[in-house]
């Protein structure tokens, strides 16, 4: 592809000559004017030009590209296409990355290829079916069947990420009569475009993120329009359990609660290439937790879980560690347990999990309503000597700790070589303990990065592993 010439209108202002410099007798007689823009206007156009003009506007007509003789050719008729031709026509003929970038900024405002595998055609084929099935009306699915599974083939190679913001529900009611009162009315469950159906023809997705809700609410506008059935979950869960290469799947903002977040589950646990889960922000509560806690015991490959805001409380988290601690394995890696009212008895549950496992890194507890026992319940733990980890980040933001507290924790982490990570913000530490805390983790971190350079010098050297500070020393 030629290198493009295009140069925006605002460069030629920023250095486009003052009046009085182009009064100048040097510049008057100036026969080159490289500021120019309007240099070329009056030369004739090439006979190579107008006939890729006419190839350009009758292109939907008559789709020639590899046809023509040189590279030069096409590239000059990818500049000039129009962007407004049939998709069906330009997805099976296009590869050219410059074209699909035209088309994408043409039809959004906002366009960041480095989500898209740095790819515009990927990043406009996922555009395009996630509008698609934004605006897909689920009441007349079966109706239109045909046509959407004629859309999902033409982008199905090129979707590796499924970003659904809003989800229209159905709008067709049964009404169910009663033989004793006739004025009974019953409303049919909410549903949605059926994911069983749709999600098994994305082979190559990797990624999915849906929110069951309206964003934009017109005239029209119910709070039905925010739900979602248990059905919607169980062919949410057949789609997932489809899809061999996923890798994340987020649900958040939503209202998931106990009997929706077990009918998903049961799905996605067949999935077992599953590695992140997020559900912030929804309704799981204690009953909830459990069932995740369920999952996390039988699922193989699960290493990240979100479940920020989701009303769970000591009970739920009891839960949620009782199915950690039941695994034989460890792999558990990232657990996000903030804005949760987990309070000083749902700690006591975490404590004793990171007492029994070493798997997990990163530990979110902020916001939870942790009093000081709690805090030092936590403290306690960390500077008991008994754990494990080789790396562990911790979150304890806005909890009502105290000074005693931050003391608690800055004995703890002298000691602690494994903690590079450590957010306390709002938490009533004195400004001695804040520093303290923050030079052993800065240490901590220094210290890391100069053992994973000792190994990978082993590693290359064919050593094997790093043991002690004087394996790189020289031998005698």
């Amino acid at each position: 592809m030629r290198i493009p010439y295009a140069v925006p209108r605002n460069v030629f202002e920023a250095y486009k000559c003052s009046d009085e410099t182009m009064r100048l007798s040097s510049e008057r007689d100036r026969s080159i004017r490289a500021e120019d823009e309007f240099w070329d206007e009056k030369n004739v156009t090439s006979l190579k030009v107008l006939a890729l003009s006419v190839i350009a506007s009758t292109w939907k007509d008559n789709p020639i590209l590899e046809e023509l003789p040189t590279c030069e050719d096409r590239d000059m008729l990818m500049e000039i296409l129009p962007i407004d031709l049939p998709f069906k026509l330009v997805i099976t003929k296009i590869e050219d990355e410059q074209y699909w970038e035209r088309c994408s900024r043409n039809r959004w405002e906002h366009n960041n290829p480095a989500d898209h595998g740095d790819s515009w055609r990927q990043l406009y084929c996922e555009g395009h079916l996630c509008e698609y099935l934004e605006n897909f009306e689920p009441s007349y699915f079966e109706s239109q069947q045909e046509k959407c599974e004629e859309t999902i083939q033409l982008v199905q190679n090129y979707v590796h990420t499924l970003v659904l913001r809003t989800l229209r529900p159905t709008k067709k009611r049964t009404k169910f009569f009663d033989d004793e009162d006739p004025c009974v009315v019953e409303e049919e469950p909410v549903h949605h475009i059926p994911f069983a159906i749709i999600l098994p023809q994305l082979p190559h997705l990797t990624e999915i993120r849906i929110n069951f809700e309206v964003v934009y609410m017109n005239d029209g506008f119910e709070w039905r329009d925010f739900e979602f059935s248990v059905e919607d979950c169980m062919a949410l869960g057949k789609g997932i359990h489809a899809c061999p290469k996923l890798r994340k799947f987020t649900l958040s903002r939503s209202n998931l609660d106990q009997p929706r977040a077990a009918a998903l589950l049961q799905g996605i646990l067949g999935n077992e290439h599953i590695e992140e889960i997020d559900f912030s922000h929804c309704k799981l509560g204690d009953k909830g937790a459990y069932a995740i806690g369920e999952f996390l015991r039988v699922h193989k490959n699960l290493k990240i879980i979100h479940l920020a805001n989701n009303d769970i409380g000591p009970e739920g988290v009891s839960g949620i560690m009782n199915g950690l601690l039941k695994r034989e394995d460890s792999i558990l890696k990232h657990l996000n347990l903030k804005l949760n009212p987990l309070l000083d008895d749902g700690v006591v549950h975490v404590c004793a999990y990171l007492l029994r496992k070493d798997s997990l890194e990163v530990l979110d507890l902020s916001a939870c309503g942790i009093t000081a026992d709690g805090g030092a319940a936590l403290a306690e733990v960390f500077g008991s000597g008994s754990l494990s980890f080789e790396t562990f980040s911790l979150d304890v933001s806005n909890n009502d700790f105290n000074e005693t507290v931050g003391e608690a924790f800055e004995a703890a982490f002298e000691s602690t070589p494994f903690i590079i990570g450590f957010a306390a913000r709002m938490c009533n530490f004195s400004e001695q303990s804040e520093l303290s805390i923050y030079e052993n983790v800065l240490r901590n971190r220094k210290n890391r990065k100069k053992e994973e350079a000792r190994r990978m010098i082993l590693r290359q050297m064919g050593k094997g592993h790093l043991k002690n500070d004087n394996d790189l020393l020289p031998s005698t």
